[in-house]
């Protein structure tokens, strides 16, 4: 994948995703459409978060590393981006439930932040062992 494809396809996803979830809120009545509508609500808030901060995080690290080629931003920025979309629908359907709490939301961040750290030794694992072959 290019820079310019990925830049290209999250703009245009997260656009699309916004407008659709927006729409979603204000046609669809929860207690008339149930799982359906539902379904709706969190995938158009999942793709729309995840390419927004997808894109947030690649603008980040490209004014925090310009020397770093562009296309090694994008396989970060992108599983970020992920891991905030399934953490906020995460909270959004435990809201929903009336499960919410502080701890519990604390323990989906700890959650998300693992599985992040063991991607990132992953990739570090992986880039030392290119290297030495």
């Amino acid at each position: 994948m290019t820079v310019r494809a990925f830049l290209a396809g999250s703009s245009l996803t997260s656009i699309v995703a916004f407008s659709l979830w927006l729409l979603v809120i204000n046609w669809i009545n929860p207690a008339e459409v149930g799982v359906a509508g539902m379904a709706l609500f969190f995938l158009t808030l999942f793709l729309a978060t995840a390419g927004f901060i997808g894109l947030l995080g690649y603008g980040v690290r490209a004014l925090l590393q310009p020397s770093q080629l562009s296309t090694y931003h994008l396989r970060p920025a992108l599983r970020q981006g992920v891991w905030a979309g399934l953490y906020l629908n995460c909270l959004l359907f435990l809201q929903l439930q009336r499960l919410l709490q502080w701890w519990i939301a604390l323990i989906l961040a700890i959650f998300f932040l693992c599985f992040e750290l063991f991607y990132i030794s992953f990739d570090y694992q992986a880039r030392r062992s290119a290297g030495k072959g």
